[in-house]
């Protein structure tokens, strides 16, 4: 029997088994079975232990939604998996943040679900927390910086703007400054008017802050947003920052609460109450004068009155228009020669109102006035190359080859409800018109230097006339100028012939009155040079220039802030005087008197060396404050009389 069920079990077939069978007799086929049956439960009995040593154990969790009758085989899809969960964060200092973060899935993990909080961050660390834990709309804006671009930042007006790119690299471990640099721009943190009295009042070593940190960490320890859980009032700024660190800066700042909840208040840097700002030894406090919606200039008794005003208010600069409309404020032998007649006070034709004034010299009586309360006179260029766009100005009529144009030979430049044009600044009788009229000044009056503003340059989409196409074809071997107005080299081009006028500018100037100063009033940079070709970071690092005055005329502090650190302003106020011009206001459009104020109070906290109001007639028309107050705020601003930079 037992050869028989051995032959039996090695068939190869169902069918050869089959036949097999059939061919027992009826007790062979219940022997038989029995045997089969007796062979089958020893078998299954050795082999159900093995099969639970080779199972995995899952969780009891687990095992029962597989075994419960509420979850069948065919509803286990109906409920999501449950996340990853970090392994590593249990009794750490910030588990309650770490936990939150990980049950929302925001934690970065490796394949041993772990988070290794006392790990340094690196960079790829920070914008992976930062972008998962903080959503923002947009994508990065064009010419963002490698930073910018790892943060998904959509504006440039953030602290990261100025972030060298040479810091950035992601596998490099970050500081703590970073750190609250990027979580400042990711999160939109306000920018602050005084970061550095906060960070100086508000840490024990808020004065070791770098540069590229100040504003960002100056606007989360103002937005309540600095943890430093061992020591909230220090931040150990150049200290390589922890993934916990970071985690937990992230949760403070998240905008759901429950997040916000895992960090305790102590943690947290308090808001510190800063004292009244000190007010520097010396300042430049300029104003613009000009004969534009204000009639100071129109009168010696408004001029005495004007100064006096502007004495009792502690300011020591005044830069009065001499070079408006195409013609000369003051008499000038030179604008009468060239323009037909010597000066013209009022902006307008006004045949009768001039004839009033007589033989009268406005600068003159300004620089006696001013001088006698020791206040500076640097009298002002306004229009540069510009000139009125009439067919009856004296040099479009007799020197039409002296204004440039459009490569559509159109010429007119609209600028809100006054239409200009362009003289050639390539052109050397144009050139010659400047310099002489500037010498002519030196000569005539005892000033503290001259200044031009953002019309020494010219728009870029002019310089098309056949005098510049020539010269250029003449430079470059015969070719013309692209048709691109913003072609790099057509650009840099350009430029570079107007950083040689403002050389000889300076020349001039020096071998007049070497005491005195050429001072500039530019747009920011880079816009100078993308709009107007004015390469002023150039001139300042030649020595053509001994005073800056950028002109940041901005309605929110955010841009007002994020101008004032620009690296091409930060250098300049290293090397030479460098101020910042503020909009009091335009006619029909006052200023705040607190935006001023708050203006005033970032440019000094942020060194530079004074402000000037663009203009005079603004100073005194409120905003949203009344007439006193807004007399009080200047007043309080300048409330002690200082010497402006230089004497």
């Amino acid at each position: 029997m037992a050869s028989f069920i051995y032959r039996l079990l090695s068939q190869r077939t169902n069918r050869e088994v089959s036949r097999a069978v059939r061919r027992l007799s009826t007790g062979q086929r219940l022997a038989t079975g029995i045997l089969l049956g007796l062979i089958w439960a020893i078998l299954l009995g050795a082999m159900v232990p093995l099969m639970a040593q080779t199972l995995p154990q899952a969780p009891n969790a687990v095992l029962s939604q597989v075994v419960t009758p509420s979850n069948p085989p065919g509803n286990r899809g109906s409920e999501p998996p449950r996340p990853p969960r970090a392994v590593d964060i249990q009794n750490h200092w910030a588990a309650d943040c770490l936990q939150a973060l990980s049950d929302r899935q925001l934690l970065p993990l490796d394949r041993d679900q772990r988070f290794h909080p006392e790990a340094a961050a690196t960079w790829a660390d920070l914008a992976t927390l930062l972008t998962q834990g903080l959503p923002a709309a947009g994508v990065p804006y064009q010419g963002a910086n490698a930073a910018e671009r790892a943060l998904g930042l959509a504006s440039p007006v953030n602290p990261l703007h100025t972030y060298p790119d040479r810091y950035y690299d992601a596998n490099r471990t970050i500081t703590r400054a970073e750190a609250l640099t990027a979580l400042a721009a990711r999160a939109g943190l306000p920018y602050v008017a005084r970061p550095g009295d906060l960070l100086r009042t508000g840490l024990t070593d808020g004065a070791r802050v770098p540069l590229y940190g100040r504003e960002g960490v100056a606007a989360a320890l103002s937005a309540g947003r600095l943890v430093n859980q061992a020591a909230p009032q220090t931040l150990s700024p150049n200290q390589v920052a922890t993934r916990a660190e970071v985690a937990a800066l992230v949760c403070k700042a998240s905008p759901e609460s429950a997040l916000q909840a895992t960090i305790p208040p102590a943690w947290v840097t308090p808001l510190p109450e800063l004292p009244p700002q000190i007010q520097p030894l010396q300042e430049v406090r300029g104003v613009w004068m000009t004969n534009i919606d204000s009639t100071v200039l129109f009168s010696q008794a408004n001029l005495a009155a004007g100064v006096a005003r502007l004495k009792a208010l502690n300011f020591n600069t005044l830069y009065p228009v001499v070079w408006n409309g195409g013609y000369t404020l003051h008499p000038s032998a030179i604008a009468e020669r060239m323009l037909g007649r010597a000066k013209r006070l009022y902006p307008n034709e006004s045949p009768a109102l001039e004839a009033a004034q007589g033989d009268r010299d406005m600068l003159r009586e300004l620089i006696d006035l001013a001088h006698a309360e020791g206040m500076a006179v640097v009298p002002w260029f306004e229009f540069g190359f510009m000139a009125p766009a009439e067919a009856s100005y004296p040099l479009r009529r007799e020197h039409p080859d002296w204004f440039t144009q459009r490569r559509d030979g159109t010429q007119d430049d609209v600028q809100g409800a006054e239409t200009f044009v362009w003289m050639n600044p390539f052109h050397p009788q144009v050139q010659r018109l400047l310099l002489l009229l500037v010498d002519e000044v030196l000569q005539n009056y005892d000033v503290e230097g001259i200044q031009f503003d953002d019309h020494l340059g010219l728009p870029v989409a002019m310089g098309y006339d056949p005098y510049t196409v020539n010269l250029y074809r003449q430079d470059h071997g015969g070719t013309a100028p692209s048709d691109d107005e913003s072609d790099a080299e057509w650009v840099r081009w350009r430029a570079e012939k107007i950083t040689t006028f403002v050389e000889g500018l300076h020349r001039l100037v020096k071998n007049r009155q070497p005491q005195a100063i050429v001072s500039i009033s530019p747009n920011p940079y880079p816009f100078s040079y993308g709009r107007y070709l004015q390469d002023w970071p150039t001139w300042e690092q030649r020595g053509f220039v001994e005073e800056l005055v950028v002109q940041v005329y901005r309605n929110e502090l955010d841009r007002f802030a994020w101008e004032l650190n620009k690296p091409s302003i930060e250098q300049a106020r290293r090397h030479i005087s460098t101020s910042i011009g503020l909009l009091s206001g335009l006619r029909g459009r006052p200023t705040d008197g607190a935006l001023l104020t708050e203006q005033l109070a970032a440019t000094r906290d942020r060194a530079y060396a004074g402000v000037s109001y663009f203009f005079y007639e603004t100073l005194w028309v409120a905003g949203a404050e009344t007439a006193e107050e807004r007399l009080h705020q200047f007043q309080s601003g300048f409330a002690l009389p200082v010497p402006r930079p230089g004497g």
